[in-house]
């Protein structure tokens, strides 16, 4: 049970954040054109992904599959947005909320392969 509460938190969190990217918030689309060197439609690429992401976690309830594919989903945009930021010289508190969800979502994957009759 505590696994799929960290499943829906992390899908509200990555819904949030696809959610902006799709919608081109303007200081999102700046950042990413700027800051990262990105373009805008590499941006709306990775707010699918988010969203793709948080409804596999929000199914995750159904079949532990659903949290694997998520879950890898969600790391691969996790290391990419910690990479960027960094590389963008943002510095290292800027990362803090895509490593606390990474940290989460990384718990939430090696659960995922936990055998089911540990339950």
């Amino acid at each position: 049970m505590f696994n799929y509460l960290n499943n829906l938190y992390i899908a509200k969190q990555m819904y949030e954040a696809g959610k902006g990217k799709l919608q081109e918030d303007g200081n999102l689309v700046q950042m990413f054109e700027q800051d990262f060197g990105y373009s805008k439609e590499f941006m709306k690429i990775i707010g699918r992904v988010e969203t793709a992401s948080a409804a596999l976690m929000a199914l995750s309830i159904f079949n532990k599959r659903f949290n694997q594919a998520g879950a890898l989903l969600v790391e691969g945009v996790l290391l990419g947005a910690i990479y960027s930021h960094l590389k963008a010289g943002h510095g290292y508190e800027a990362t803090k909320n895509a490593r606390n969800i990474l940290a989460l979502n990384t718990t939430s994957l090696l659960m995922s392969f936990k055998d089911d009759k540990d339950k």
